[in-house]
């Protein structure tokens, strides 16, 4: 099966790996990384006096189970 032709599987793949333990630290942080691109994306950064006094915060969970809302 290819990624494209069911979108989600590249995604349950990356979810997969990002919460394997016994997989490589540096293959958990390139899943995570992959699955913040695609899900909060690669969007120009504001610049400095456009932003506000407190630093931006992304907090990730991993859950075992459905993806589903």
């Amino acid at each position: 099966m290819r990624s494209s032709d069911e979108p989600g599987a590249l995604v349950d793949m990356l979810y997969e790996i990002a919460g394997d333990a016994d997989a490589p630290a540096s293959s958990r942080l390139s899943a995570i990384k992959e699955i913040l691109d695609r899900t909060v994306g690669k969007g120009p950064l504001i610049p400095a006096d456009e932003q506000g006094p407190e630093p931006v915060e992304i907090i990730f969970r991993i859950e075992n189970g459905s993806n589903t809302p």
